[in-house]
């Protein structure tokens, strides 16, 4: 039985107008011991491994029932043909990766093609020019003010995947901690009752089952948090629960399964 199980953030990343784009991936190991984990990026036949890159370190160490999230980079040039294309990770067991081995579900993105030549820009009168210039540099300081006061709801930090029982969560980075590693917002307690639990004076609230998506971080910051834990009753599948984080940022948390391993989906904002 493999050691490592691998979950994508989405199933289709858009390529940006560099061709590049980002991919996260949750990569867990499910075994008692600590393993070393080697990630490998698997392009469909159509597509060239050079594209695809793993940021940071590509060997890890795992810790037992511990995950790490990868993010894979992906480079296309603007010479690749137009069409559809595909790629997965896998997670290989660095001790023996001809038995222990696990592929990670397909991620797809589009290459468009290269757009026709442009056409030579007519003579016009300055003018007019003047006129066109004056308009585009208004556009430009509306869209930089804009960016301004949108950079306080961008998310830095978003995904799916699972806490393990007994461990605990970073909604900052969303990463689990590998053990004796600072820095966590929650713990899943199992035991007798199930509960999660505020760490390093982080705070919850429960919001209950409503629509993940209506939530935002306007929303979040209007809700009334406590160091009070929330037990597994309240966390049924699909309720959905804030953190205001140790880092001063505020999360969305969506139980998409409730067991031993809670799965959960979040989205975290910038305080």
């Amino acid at each position: 039985m493999p050691s490592f199980t691998v979950t994508a953030a989405g199933q289709k990343v858009n390529l940006g107008t560099s061709g590049a784009a980002q991919a996260s991936f949750m990569v867990t190991n499910t075994s008692a011991q600590t393993l070393k984990g080697r990630m490998l990026t698997r392009p469909s036949d159509s597509g060239s491994p050079e594209w695809f890159s793993v940021v940071g370190e590509s060997v890890r160490d795992f810790a037992p029932n511990a995950a790490e999230q990868v993010v894979v980079q992906v480079n296309v040039p603007p010479t690749a043909p137009a069409g559809a294309y595909a790629f997965r990770l896998d997670a290989v067991s660095a001790v023996d990766p001809d038995e222990d081995f696990t592929e990670g579900p397909s991620v797809e993105f589009d290459v468009e093609g290269q757009p026709p030549p442009k056409k030579k820009f007519p003579w016009v009168p300055w003018w007019i020019l003047a006129i066109v210039g004056g308009v585009v540099l208004l556009i430009i300081i509306a869209v930089i003010v804009f960016l301004l006061v949108r950079n306080g709801s961008r998310a830095v930090s978003s995904g799916t995947g699972a806490i393990p029982a007994q461990q605990r969560f970073d909604v900052d980075t969303g990463k689990v901690p590998a053990a004796g590693e600072a820095g966590a917002d929650l713990l899943w307690q199992v035991g007798f009752g199930a509960v999660m639990s505020p760490q390093n004076n982080a705070t919850l609230v429960n919001i209950g089952v409503v629509d993940f998506d209506s939530i935002d971080k306007k929303k979040l910051k209007t809700l009334a948090y406590a160091t009070t834990g929330l037990p597994h009753t309240v966390l049924v599948n699909n309720d959905v629960f804030a953190v205001h984080s140790a880092d001063g940022n505020f999360a969305k948390i969506k139980v998409t399964n409730l067991a031993p391993e809670i799965g959960v989906q979040w989205v975290t904002y910038r305080g």
